[in-house]
């Protein structure tokens, strides 16, 4: 197995959102609306919806307002304005910038793959947060492309403009679908912070950092002393 290339989902994998479900529960609440439903399949089909760009993320958001029973305009507006806000408040995990710049001095290609409806320019100034808005070879963009996880193609579209073939490429994910896509065309999978239904993957890693102890990347680290 010769990795050359590691591929990362961006939300809870890099970073996570650690207040975006407790800030709407808490908006609604406070305006004397029902909390949302925990696992909402309609919620979650037009959420993918906004990711491949088939809703203006502008629109998605009203319709979200609107699904959670938000009916008073001043409401919806107030409503908004905490789902702009908790979009944008991430909080990378421990040892991400560490790791990210090791295995680039390694010479591995660094990518995303990622179903966003954050545009990658917003999505960088995040990263430049910590130091890592630079280090990327790839990136797919689910509402650019239209296509979203585990399609094969957003995959592809990663490896392809850097001349890559998938079982040369490692995908970093959580979701037990996203894991199955990127093995569907042949990558080598790594699970990290792993939703509830997520089990199966080439590898598992608990910490962030752990990855450089993965032996299809431990070998490149010794081989290059780095």
């Amino acid at each position: 197995m010769n990795i050359s290339t590691i591929l990362f989902d961006a939300g809870d994998i890099l970073y996570n959102k650690p207040n975006r479900k407790s800030a709407v529960i808490d908006f609604l609440i406070s305006r004397g609306y029902d909390a949302p439903l925990k696992n909402d399949p309609i919620e979650k089909s037009k959420r993918l919806d906004a990711h491949a760009g088939k809703i203006e993320t502008s629109a998605f958001f009203k319709w979200l307002m609107a699904h959670y029973g938000v009916n008073n305009s001043q409401d919806v507006t107030d409503g908004i304005r905490v789902l702009k806000e908790q979009q944008s408040a991430v909080q990378f995990f421990p040892s991400v910038p560490e790791t990210l710049h090791k295995l680039k001095r390694c010479g591995f290609n660094l990518g995303i793959v990622t179903n966003t409806f954050n545009p990658q320019e917003e999505k960088m100034r995040w990263f430049k947060t910590v130091g890592i808005d630079d280090i990327w070879d790839t990136y797919a963009d689910s509402f650019v492309l239209q296509i979203t996880k585990p399609d094969p193609r957003i995959y592809m579209a990663a490896i392809d403009p850097i001349n890559v073939r998938p079982e040369n490429s490692l995908f970093v994910g959580h979701a037990q679908i996203e894991l199955d896509g990127a093995k569907s065309v042949g990558m080598t999978t790594v699970m990290f912070n792993p939703d509830p239904d997520c089990k199966i993957s080439d590898f598992e890693v608990k910490d962030f950092s752990d990855l450089l102890k993965l032996p299809p990347i431990s070998k490149v680290l010794l081989r290059t002393g780095t």
